[in-house]
């Protein structure tokens, strides 16, 4: 009966582990999203092009409109929203939405 016992958990472990990589695999988010890459370059609505490059956990963003600035997740941990004041990107595949004090926000897609 032990043996069949350790069976049963031997394979209750590996569909476990299985689910977890699937999870992990996703890119930290919901259905549909990736991980941005290390350094990328968005065409935006009215014009605007941005250049996001990932410096460990926060991101540091210029636009053509000259705005540079470097944004940490928030919240913490995650890889979709990156904000602090006056300033925030939301990833949604590979579409972005950007948002900077005094300027109009602008859809973004990569």
């Amino acid at each position: 009966m032990n043996r069949y016992l350790y069976k049963i958990m031997g394979l209750s472990t590996l569909i476990a582990t299985v689910a977890l990589s699937a999870c992990s695999s996703s890119g930290g988010g919901g259905v549909g999203n990736s991980v941005q890459p290390a350094l990328a370059h968005w065409r935006c609505t009215g014009g605007v092009t941005m250049t996001v490059r990932r410096e460990g956990s926060n991101l540091l963003v210029s636009d053509s409109r000259g705005v540079e600035t470097e944004l940490p997740a928030d919240p913490p941990g995650q890889r979709e929203r990156y904000s602090k004041t006056g300033y925030a990107l939301v990833f949604e595949g590979r579409n972005a939405s950007w948002f900077a004090s005094g300027k109009a926000p602008t859809d973004c897609q990569r």
